[in-house]
């Protein structure tokens, strides 16, 4: 019984290793392609063309039957090559075969579909004249290159976008190739992505096939003509060996379009958005799960994220979003990030939002309208907002710890010390050293007090400096100092206070303003954005010595010395 188990074991493996091996065959052989290329469509009677047969594949040379080329062509023994290639780990094979041919009348006639183990070719049709320069005439006159423009749609909105795709096939060999964009009254065509490249066979041909695609936006309304895209070169013809060369300009365009371009409708409101599709998503960072309600400390950052996708909008046209922020957190954006994919425009901005005070804060929700060309109906699409709940945070700076206090009072009233009792020596009654000990205590007890004071005074003034205000005159050094110190919050603080002192004079360079409020949001944005990086104060170092060299009028003067504190 053993045996025969064990030889049925042996019997089911070398079944089921012939199995795999099958299938690995099989699969091979429905994995093999077979393609026929010729050299020449149009060709005159007993002009000598070449037919070349491939497939991806090791087979036999044998594989390939000409025999049902032989009432309308003659062939010569072809011409056999194979071989095995590796390539990044991937082998491959190919075997070919080379024939000359001749047509032995006029006429059209077809080469027929070679079978080749599971693999099939594509028939391919042949034009015969009555000589061979009339084939060249007429080869010269069939178009080896072509080009087609094609849009996704016709019938658009002003400021909505269509996508152009222009397909050109090239059949010869070509020099000084250049390709002009579509153009239309009141249309703006912008290029989107890189041309794509790859090969194709049509009717035995082989060409190379060149896609590039175009963005339409229509400026204004009415019946507009988009003049398709225009390929301009020069084909070279002639001898690939000894001999002249001649290049001949070819210059083909593709066909025209008319578009229908709709207006804004009249009782629209707000920013023109017309498409088809708008999707806005946001999140946070920290993740909150959706929460409208979470727990934030002051001084500690939150990142909003938001993305934009717009189907068939340019760029140009994407809205720009502005958030107003209560008072009780600092905000920044950090400049909006923009790509392209199937059609839509995405944006994404960040938005850093970091908490000053303690309390129930109130970020609020977007909501952007947009027309939907589909639907021809105006829509709004939001995200919410979110609520927090800002604590203090105990770690944000390090605090003076007073010395724990000792009371005379609690000392009097411990049961456990009876050495404070006064004791009785030698028939007279002394006081022992209570009154030592609580004039001890009473001093300890005065300069615990004194330390204590003096602690929270320390404490007062370090927590003003750091994150609120600053009773220093000189406010110029203290932005210094946080300069130096690469403390960001201070930095954006200080400077709200210097800027304050300086209001005189920026009110004669609102430009200079400007720009000094930008170094600022630079620096925070560097400071804490997700990645975060290095910040260079050099440039806002040099937009504080320009304010120190701005110079004030008398009237300025005047005005402003009733409210000098000093």
């Amino acid at each position: 019984m053993n045996r025969l188990s064990f030889g049925k074991r042996i019997a089911s493996s070398w079944l089921y290793i012939a199995l795999i091996l099958s299938a690995l065959v099989s699969t091979q052989a429905m994995a093999a392609q077979a393609e026929a290329t010729v050299s020449k469509n149009v060709v005159g009677v007993n002009e000598v063309f070449q037919l070349t047969v491939s497939v991806d594949d090791s087979v036999n040379t044998n594989s390939l039957d000409l025999t049902p080329l032989s009432p309308d062509f003659t062939y010569g023994r072809p011409s056999i090559s194979s071989g095995t290639s590796m390539i990044n780990g991937v082998i491959s094979r190919n075997t070919s075969w080379t024939v000359a041919l001749a047509a032995t009348k006029v006429g059209t006639f077809t080469i027929p579909a070679f079978q080749i183990g599971s693999s099939k070719t594509d028939p391919i049709t042949i034009t015969v004249l009555k000589s061979a320069k009339q084939s060249q005439s007429a080869q010269a006159n069939q178009s080896s290159i072509s080009i087609e423009g094609i849009n996704d749609k016709s019938t658009i909105y002003v400021g909505e976008s269509i996508n152009y795709r222009v397909r050109i096939l090239i059949g010869e060999q070509m020099d000084q190739a250049s390709l002009a964009p579509p153009y239309g009254d009141g249309l703006t065509a912008t290029q989107v992505g890189q041309d794509a490249q790859n090969e194709v066979v049509q009717n035995g041909r082989r060409y190379i096939v060149i896609t590039r695609n175009y963005q339409i936006t229509a400026d204004k309304p009415g019946s507009i003509t988009l003049h398709g895209a225009k390929f301009s070169g020069s084909v070279i013809k002639g001898s690939r060996g000894f001999g002249s060369t001649l290049t001949m300009p070819v210059d083909k365009t593709a066909k025209n379009i008319e578009l229908t371009v709709k207006a804004k409708p009249a009782n629209y409101q707000g920013l023109w958005l017309p498409t088809p599709d708008l999707q806005l998503q946001q999140t946070w960072q920290p993740t909150f799960n959706d929460n409208t309600e979470v727990n934030a400390k002051v001084g500690e950052p939150i990142t909003r994220t938001l993305t934009l996708r717009i189907k068939n909008i340019a760029q140009s046209s994407m809205p720009n979003i502005s958030l107003t922020y209560p008072n009780t957190v600092r905000s920044y954006n950090e400049k909006p990030e923009y790509s392209e994919s199937n059609g839509y425009t995405i944006m994404t901005l960040k938005q850093v939002i970091i908490p000053r005070e303690t309390g129930k804060v109130v970020l609020p929700e977007i909501a952007i309208n947009w027309w939907n060309t589909q639907t021809e109906k105006e829509q709004v699409t939001k995200v919410t907002g979110l609520t927090l709940d800002v604590t203090a945070d105990p770690n944000a700076s390090a605090t003076i710890v007073p010395p724990a206090l000792t009371t005379p009072e609690a000392a009097q009233t411990s049961p456990k010390a009876d050495s404070h009792l006064p004791a009785i020596q030698n028939g007279v009654m002394h006081s022992g050293y209570w009154p030592w000990a609580t004039a001890v205590f009473a001093l300890l007890w005065l300069i615990t007090l004194t330390l204590l004071i003096k602690a929270r005074k320390a404490q007062s003034n370090t927590n003003t400096k750091s994150i609120q205000t600053t009773v220093n005159t000189d406010i110029d050094k203290a932005l210094q100092q946080a300069l130096a110190e690469r403390d960001a919050i201070k930095v954006q603080t200080y400077f709200k206070q210097w800027k304050q002192q300086q209001q005189a004079k920026l009110a004669t360079n609102p430009e200079l303003a400007s720009e000094l409020d930008n170094a600022v949001a630079e620096i925070m944005a560097s400071t804490y954005s997700q990645d975060r990086q290095q910040w260079d104060d050099k440039r806002f170092q040099q937009l504080l010595k320009q304010v120190a060299q701005l110079k004030m009028t008398s009237s300025q003067h005047s005005a402003l010395s009733g409210l000098d504190p000093k």
